[in-house]
């Protein structure tokens, strides 16, 4: 996990199932000139989601995604990944859906 003090990244939780919603807070501290991009990376590394974010100082933008859907057919640790010039902040969470037959181990 890369933490990078200009870029902050909470959640409300860090356990997630099927059909939940995720409230992503990205903080950034720090006077960027460019948008930032948030993006939702699988287990395997593959693009769930993207959004772009503003990047005010001391402004916390918001980010709802709901688990689960086609794209999200992996059980395991997701990565929330923001970028923004030359600085990157992630952030993980475990998701895990019963009926997914790809996963991490779980339930053997």
């Amino acid at each position: 996990m890369k933490i990078d003090s200009r870029i902050i990244i909470s959640l409300d939780k860090q356990f997630y199932s099927y059909g939940e919603e995720i409230k992503i807070h990205v903080w950034f501290n720090h006077n960027f000139f460019a948008p930032a991009t948030l993006s939702i990376l699988a287990p395997t590394g593959r693009k769930i989601d993207t959004a772009g974010l503003k990047t005010d100082v001391d402004t916390t933008e918001t980010f709802a995604f709901t688990c689960g859907g086609p794209f999200m057919f992996e059980n395991g640790y997701y990565t929330i990944r923001v970028e923004c010039e030359n600085t990157v902040s992630e952030a993980m969470f475990e998701y895990y859906d019963p009926k997914n037959r790809f996963g991490s181990g779980f339930g053997k």
